[in-house]
């Protein structure tokens, strides 16, 4: 009896048991997933006393159906998820984020700071994937964005739809940082329309961390958006001013956005609304031309005006044109497509083209079923009407082509709008986008930009001034300099002498040695040194006493320059002036087929951003261009025999590129040649040891002095003396003999390096014309160089009579202009003749010398016949 009470007793604790696991042990409820038992260690701990229901089964999946999304407010969000502020709702996944992946970081508080930053989510699980309709939006006009130094700034425009400015937007900034960087002491801030909207740590050296934080209702607008990015930096350890150049931030494209509320319409309603399609997350604009029969000649020149139109009319930073015949199909980010053609060919082509295009001229915009990406027709029922609507695009560009212009509209990448110098102007910093700046650290930087006309002439002579209000305080010790750098390039320093002082319109003069056409990057610099920097104190790097001021009073003033053509010129294909003279440019290619139109498009669409108009060109072919301005886009297998003899480029540029692979974009640099061959090379042999000393082997000093005697012998007297007299005019006066030179240096054949993968070449023609060569190894690698080469920043770079892109870094390998002809572009004028003698003197030394010499001889010649007929003869 006993037994089998014990018995009873023991199977209802069991079952007690049994019952209350049930309450407590996930079971999968999903009708798609086999209901498996979790394995032991998912096991939740017991809820503590009096814990929610709701909160006991959070770690798990019990419903059926998904969890309500949360409310889009920051400040409603549910605080046992800290880091989920993605606007859908949905829970991110709880897997590790791969190596190198944006993490997602929504933060309740602009200032607040995750209490785990390593538990972060990758963005592709934190975002669920998206139809065709656009709810997010890249906003950098790059594919990163760099903050170096202590201080650094970016500002540039964005534009809006009014649907999109209406709806409720959120911005996202991701961002990487260097280890160095001390993230109490250091901010990253984005500022919107002048209110500040991000402002958080600068705290993620180990992976890209993205923010997500909401804008107030009302801030944006339609239309142009202003938007100014700003880094301050610390270090974390050091003081020293070397350390300043160990502080960036790279701000990253792919994870900074506007993000809109979900359903929101983005309804593009009219050519007003061009601008408002934005970039990809490399910064590129992608017009889409979908013509047919684009082989025609009816379509070609109509085809390139149009391009310029829109890229003139959208304000694109960096527009890039892809040609085609048929529809490719939904449009990514950042895209738009443009049909162009008569009413009775489109029919087949647009799935929806208006009635009104058979009877009229139509330009409109229109938004593609289903997806709803933007669309413009172009048509009409004859070529006279199609004509008519190709206008009517730019319309707004055409009324302005004739007036002056004193600024170029860079505010896509680059605000405020870039001005441009004339001659004789003064422009005060906060014209240029330099605020009033109060600084407490060791290197204080202002960029900023200015641009010079097409016949800027002025190189070697005369001076910019730089008239500087600042102060400084008495900790800051005689030493601390200022300096000017001009495109990468110190051309200016003011040293500090003194212990506390205010400068009002303290002159500092910059050499215009290192200005150029078209768009040049200035950089303010002041260096200060301190004795509190020399200790280093712990916790002197967040000091935040005030050393320096900079006032944007400050002005840069230019004076009056030569303005004189050059041809051949490079900077006139940077500066969207090319050709000079009244005669349009022709373009010839290579082969008519989509790729060339491509690259062709790309680069007047570039030209004509930088002009504020369209570049007068038509198509021909190469039989019919004669010696008028042309302009040759082409693989370099396609390029007519002698074609690069023409141009001035070498004929092994042909046999390199067909003979070697193209080398990859993120191929490891060039390994050094040996040193054999590198003494082989070089202009001056050191003699070689016919000793084996890399064995080891003994070699006296004496044979070592004989051999060396030797080879400096068999150079001659006359030699070394001329070698002695080089060095010392290149030690004393900066002169060399290449500058004394008559020989015309520009008939030098270019022969860029193996690894180039782009060639601008250019030339002067007999007659009045340049001609102009575009070339790359393949038809597709020139597609798509192109779209690198026109990017806003290296494109400012083109200069010289040749230019090479280098596949992996962004920069050009230049070979300057040295014989060229002048192209009169104003009006005769005594005073322009001067200033542009006086820079041809400048550069040509020997003739200078020359001309000198023969003005003494006449001077003595005319003083002895005048003394020879006054007077009394002795």
């Amino acid at each position: 009896m006993r037994a089998l009470l014990i018995s009873f007793m023991l199977g209802f604790e069991v079952l007690g048991a049994g019952h209350a696991l049930a309450q407590t042990t996930p079971f999968n409820m999903s009708p798609d997933k086999p209901s498996a038992a979790a394995p032991a260690q998912s096991l939740p701990q017991p809820p503590s006393p009096g814990a929610d229901n709701a909160a006991t089964a959070a770690p798990f999946d019990m419903q059926l159906a998904p969890p309500p999304a949360p409310a889009t407010s920051t400040a409603q969000a549910p605080t046992a998820a800290p880091f989920d502020m993605n606007p859908q709702g949905t829970r991110p996944s709880s897997a590790a984020p791969r190596a190198g992946a944006p993490a997602s970081v929504g933060l309740p508080q602009p200032t607040t700071k995750p209490s785990n930053p390593n538990a972060t989510t990758p963005v592709s699980a934190a975002l669920p994937s998206r139809g065709p309709i656009r709810f997010e939006r890249p906003i950098l006009p790059f594919e990163n964005i760099r903050f170096e130094g202590e201080t650094d700034t970016r500002s540039w425009a964005f534009h809006l739809t009014q649907d999109e400015a209406a709806s409720g937007a959120s911005i996202s900034v991701g961002y990487q940082n260097a280890v160095v960087v001390m993230p109490e002491a250091s901010r990253l801030r984005a500022i919107v329309n002048g209110e500040s909207v991000v402002d958080i740590p600068i705290a993620s050296s180990q992976t890209i961390q993205r923010v997500i934080i909401p804008i107030r209702a009302g801030l944006l607008r339609t239309g142009q958006n202003i938007i100014r990015m700003e880094a301050v930096q610390r270090h974390r350890t050091d003081c020293t001013v070397r350390a300043t150049y160990e502080l960036w931030t790279d701000v990253d494209a792919a994870s900074t956005k506007l993000i809109f509320a979900d359903g929101a319409p983005k309804t593009l309603r009219s050519l007003e609304d061009l601008p408002a399609i934005g970039l990809d997350t490399t910064g590129v604009t992608t017009i889409r031309v979908i013509a047919p029969r684009i082989y025609r000649p009816e379509i070609r020149d109509r085809l390139l005006r149009l391009v310029q139109l829109v890229a003139l009319r959208g304000r694109y930073a960096h527009p890039v044109i892809r040609v085609m015949e048929s529809d490719p199909g939904p449009s990514p980010v950042g895209t738009i497509k443009v049909f162009m053609g008569l009413a009775s060919e489109l029919r087949g082509t647009v799935a929806a083209l208006p009635d009104a295009a058979a009877i009229q001229p139509l330009a409109i915009m229109m938004q593609e079923a289903g997806s709803g990406a933007p669309s413009l027709i172009v048509s009409g029922p004859s070529w006279g009407d199609l004509d008519t609507a190709i206008n009517i695009v730019g319309a707004p560009v055409l009324n302005a082509v004739n007036l002056d212009r004193d600024r170029v509209d860079t505010a896509s990448w680059l605000w405020p709008e870039v001005p441009t110098y004339f001659g004789n102007r003064s422009i005060r910093f906060a014209e240029l986008g330099v605020p009033t700046q109060e600084f407490s650290g060791r290197r204080l930087r202002s960029r900023f930009a200015i641009n010079l006309p097409s016949d800027f002439f002025a190189t070697d002579y005369g001076e910019a001034t730089l008239y500087l209000d600042s102060a400084h305080t008495s900790s800051v010790k005689p030493g601390s300099h200022v300096d000017i750098y001009v495109n990468g390039r110190i051309s200016a320093t003011m040293t500090i002498t003194s212990r506390g002082n205010i400068f009002r319109r303290q002159p500092i003069r910059i050499p215009m040695k290192n200005f150029k056409p078209g768009i040049n990057q200035l950089s303010f610099e002041a260096v200060l040194l301190t004795d509190a920097d020399d200790r280093c104190a712990p916790g002197e790097t967040l000091s935040e006493t005030n050393r320096f001021v900079l006032f944007d009073t400050t002005s840069l003033s230019v004076p009056d320059f030569g303005r004189m053509g050059r041809r051949p010129d490079l900077a006139s294909l940077s500066t969207g002036s090319f050709p000079f003279g009244d005669l349009p440019a022709t373009v010839v290619l290579a082969r008519p087929d989509p790729l060339n139109y491509a690259a062709s498009g790309t680069l007047l669409a570039r030209m004509a951003r930088d002009a504020g108009a369209p570049v007068r060109a038509q198509f021909a072919n190469a039989a019919g261009a004669g010696d008028q301005s042309i302009i040759f886009v082409g693989a370099v297998d396609q390029l007519p025999v002698g074609m690069l003899a023409r141009v001035n480029l070498s004929e092994n540029l042909r046999t390199l590129w067909q003979s070697t692979p193209a080398p990859s974009r993120f191929a490891p640099p060039a390994q050094p040649e040996p040193a054999g061959q590198q003494v082989a090379n070089a202009d001056f042999s050191l003699p070689v040891s016919r000793t084996p000393l890399d064995r080891g082997d003994p070699v006296s000093t004496d044979e070592v002095r004989r051999r060396w005697a030797d080879t400096l012998q068999r150079r001659g007297i006359i030699q070394q003396t001329l070698d002695s007299m080089r060095e010392w005019m290149e030690q004393t006066f900066n002169l060399s003999l290449a500058s004394l030179s008559l020989e015309d240096k520009g008939t030098i054949n270019f022969e860029p390096s193996q690894r180039v993968t782009l060639v601008l070449a250019q030339s002067r023609t007999e007659g009045s014309g340049t001609w102009t060569l575009v070339t790359a190894r393949t038809e597709e690698t020139l597609a798509e160089e192109m779209v690198r080469l026109t990017d806003p920043i290296l494109w400012s770079q083109v200069s010289g009579r040749a230019a090479a892109l280098d596949p992996n870094e962004a920069r050009l390998e230049i070979q300057p202009t040295r014989g060229y002809t002048f192209v009169q572009t104003q009006p005769f004028s005594l005073l322009n003749l001067r200033l542009v003698a006086a820079n041809w003197m400048s550069t040509n030394i020997l003739q200078y010398a020359l001309l000198i010499v023969a003005c003494c001889v006449l001077l003595g010649f005319a003083t002895y016949l005048l003394l020879s007929r006054l007077g009394r003869q002795s």
